[in-house]
């Protein structure tokens, strides 16, 4: 199994090769970055601490991903969540420059490679990836479990059991406009009932994490979860799970919607999703997804316009 991370120097992408390597999901590890040090010596240092497991990693250019299995994809430009609109429409148009790229080096390099993009905004950059890739839709999936694994904890602790017993989704935006399908809440997989007081300390306690850790100034994103949270739709692709996890998708008809991507459940294993998953929706999580759809649509049409002026 050939595993290849682009954007490897950063904070997703080396912690995310590393859980992948330490969890020996590859026995084999490409690492990409523009930050050439930087990424050898990630490289060599995590060639090192999984020596004992047979694993080989090591630093590449795009002709050394020639057979990936499974690309994770987190290369881009960082968002600045303080940017002001317009900072924040350039570096999109910047990103769907890079998606654009590296599409078109997937396309050359493993076109049949699974590819997961952790790169924000991802409902966004992984419709460009698509578009640009022109790889089949079931091939080419955003990164977007770190909300549903933050729902799960949150859930966890109003109802004052260990998150482990929790279960649930979340679907729509990776971002403000996401939908937490208290629907889909499952505690030792039994169904459970929210009051509204419940389901309101819940959801500010989203909002809240992200202006503490913000707040932090640390310079850096959320790398450890996504490591976690990548290594196990990785790992749905490996060993053919078909585990049912949260995913940006590009929509052909499902929930009613097409021509843009959006968290939806998929059902994941080798090749890609096999099944969106269409939940029942209660009527405030559907008026939610609608409001989802609307918000990363105004972004598509950004998106779709700056491939066409960059092809």
């Amino acid at each position: 199994m050939k595993i290849s991370v682009l954007g490897a120097a950063g904070c997703v992408g080396s912690a995310t090769a590393f859980h992948i390597a330490a969890c020996r999901l590859a026995d084999e590890l490409v690492l990409l970055d523009v930050r050439r040090n930087v990424v050898e010596h990630h490289a060599v240092d995590i060639q090192m601490a999984v020596s004992k497991l047979d694993v080989k990693v090591r630093a590449g250019s795009f002709v050394d991903i020639a057979g990936s299995d499974v690309i994770v994809n987190a290369a881009g430009i960082h968002q600045d969540h303080a940017a002001s609109p317009e900072e924040r429409k350039e570096m999109l148009l910047r990103n769907v420059g890079i998606m654009r790229e590296i599409g078109l080096q997937l396309r050359a390099q493993c076109p049949q490679a699974v590819i997961f993009t952790a790169s924000n905004p991802v409902d966004l950059l992984n419709f460009a990836l698509w578009r640009a890739s022109g790889l089949p839709r079931r091939q080419i999936i955003g990164y977007s479990s770190n909300d549903t694994i933050r729902f799960r904890h949150f859930v966890a602790q109003v109802k004052g059991v260990e998150p482990s017993r929790v279960s649930g989704i979340v679907i729509g935006e990776h971002g403000p406009a996401q939908v937490p399908l208290f629907s889909s809440v499952r505690i030792d997989n039994r169904p459970v009932s929210f009051t509204e007081e419940e389901k309101r300390t819940v959801l500010a306690a989203n909002p809240e994490f992200f202006r503490h850790i913000e707040g932090l100034k640390a310079g850096r994103t959320a790398g450890w979860t996504c490591a976690v949270g990548l290594a196990e739709v990785v790992e749905a692709v490996v060993k053919d799970t078909q585990a049912l996890l949260p995913g940006s998708e590009g929509l052909e008809g499902e929930y009613g919607q097409q021509g843009l991507s959006i968290g939806v459940p998929l059902r994941l294993g080798k090749g890609g999703f096999s099944e969106i998953v269409e939940l029942p929706l209660t009527g405030d999580e559907e008026q939610a997804f609608a409001a989802a759809v609307r918000k990363i649509a105004e972004g598509v049409s950004l998106v779709e316009e700056e491939l066409v002026r960059l092809a």
